[in-house]
């Protein structure tokens, strides 16, 4: 394991980038159209080293951004430990800056020297649209990075691609959630990777909340939008059915 810090020194291998989510209509494009990952450098997110297709894949890049990833000990071990395990190429992992006090995980990955950490910086950053992508083009924050999406977005544009692909981003959370006869709020989660199909959780929060969770995230999604074209490049969205309004669409 080494760390790296400058985004600018990062080479791509490919001349697109692709960003793989974790929702369910990934599970399509990769049984039915995986040739459309081989001529491009991939992103993976959260659990990702826990699937099947990991080693098919080998990202170039992998990143996180809950803070579970780094501070509960149980999701540490679920997420680092194949990722060592499996892990036989060179591979960048991006964090943010505020894991770095967590140790844990920083020892489980320094077993595997192809990993190179990288730290970005999450500060959510508003007001004035030229202080903000004065902001974002230093480095020093990103829109407030609800999803992890938001954030692979956000580092990808500081990366030397000029188009980037947005697959597995769903974000059809307003179907997916509902309200029983206790009021108590249920979730029918689903991801790329799961072999028994959608899990039904019980959530711990109000709906109000989760709702206002979502507008932060699909608001966000606006904001790199328009610091993406400040920079002249282009982040298309083709996942299935998704619920993103920001991008640029395109059916593969």
């Amino acid at each position: 394991m080494s760390k790296g810090t400058n985004l600018g020194n990062i080479k791509a291998s490919n001349r697109e980038l692709l960003i793989l989510g974790n929702g369910p209509s990934l599970r399509k494009l990769l049984d039915e159209n995986r040739a459309f990952t081989e001529d491009k450098d991939l992103l993976v997110v959260n659990f990702s080293s826990t699937s099947a297709d990991y080693t098919e894949l080998h990202p170039k890049y992998y990143l996180l951004m809950d803070p579970a990833f780094f501070e509960n000990e149980n999701t540490v071990r679920k997420v680092f430990e194949p990722m060592i395990e499996k892990t036989s190429w060179q591979m960048t992992l991006f964090v943010p800056s505020t894991a770095c006090k967590n140790k844990g995980w920083q020892d489980i990955v320094s077993k595997n020297r192809n990993i190179t950490i990288n730290f970005f910086n999450p500060t959510p950053v508003e007001g004035y649209k030229s202080f903000c992508h004065f902001c974002y083009r230093k480095g020093w924050g990103m829109p407030r990075p609800r999803n992890v999406l938001v954030a692979c977005c956000m580092v990808s544009l500081a990366l030397p691609y000029n188009r980037i692909y947005l697959a597995g981003a769903d974000h059809s959370w307003m179907k997916e959630i509902w309200v029983d006869e206790n009021n108590v709020v249920q979730e029918d989660c689903a991801h790329f990777y799961d072999k028994k199909g959608t899990t039904r959780v019980t959530s711990p929060y109000k709906l109000y909340m989760l709702v206002e969770s979502m507008a932060i995230a699909f608001r966000s999604y606006i904001y790199v939008e328009e610091y993406c074209k400040t920079l002249g490049k282009k982040i298309i969205n083709i996942s299935e059915g998704s619920y993103i309004d920001a991008f640029e669409r395109m059916k593969v």
